[in-house]
């Protein structure tokens, strides 16, 4: 019964996820298209999705995770190995979301900076890794907890994420393992926030001076 009330509460914060910070984002691309100068609608922005990120944040915080440590977070360096064949993967498989981000950062760099590179991170760190770990997979007391925490986090991460193709659902698959990995290995979001800011900031990088 506890389970099953743990899963309506992470239910409720990944669809807190879809709708408010997708309506958040929806707004900014909005204003975008109408023609709103960036000095009014990325500020506007950055507003509404810090008070979100902030929100759900202290929610997370209201509870506590255990890992036990296994063979799975045992080595720092385990994480970043697997983002960096992912990203490796990634440069052959292009998305219809990597797609979306390339129009969005080549019309507006300010706002899709802001919206990729930090707010991506902090928001799907926090919904994906964070908030699932929270409420349904708090007591990680063996390897087997933390295989199906894993396991469950990545294909979320995968499916939010659109792939169009077998091959592009394994590579969103795997970089939310790696994501995983890195949330597990300091019990925390600090490690898989700042990975998948990086992985971010790379591609944004990419894009800007391609």
């Amino acid at each position: 019964m506890k389970t099953l009330k743990n899963i309506g509460w992470y239910s409720l914060t990944f669809l807190s996820f879809i709708m408010i910070y997708s309506f958040i984002q929806g707004v900014g691309v909005a204003a975008m298209k109408l023609g709103a100068p960036d000095y009014v609608f990325v500020p506007v922005y950055v507003l509404l999705a810090g008070i979100f990120t902030f929100v759900t944040y202290k929610w997370y915080k209201t509870g506590t995770v255990t890992i036990e440590k296994t063979a799975l977070n045992k080595y720092i360096w385990l994480p970043a190995l697997v983002w960096a064949l992912v990203i490796v993967a990634q440069n052959f498989l292009p998305s219809v979301n990597q797609q979306t981000a390339e129009q969005l950062t080549h019309n507006q760099p300010l706002f899709s900076f802001f919206m990729v590179v930090v707010f991506a991170p902090l928001t799907e760190e926090l919904t994906f890794r964070g908030m699932l770990a929270r409420y349904v997979f708090p007591q990680q007391d063996n390897i087997k907890q933390t295989v199906i925490f894993l396991l469950v986090s990545s294909l979320i991460f995968a499916l939010v994420h659109f792939p169009g193709t077998p091959q592009q659902f394994l590579v969103y698959a795997s970089l939310g393992f790696s994501l995983g990995l890195a949330y597990i290995n300091k019990g925390g979001l600090a490690y898989s926030i700042a990975l998948h800011a990086l992985n971010n900031l790379i591609a944004f990088l990419m894009i800007v001076m391609l």
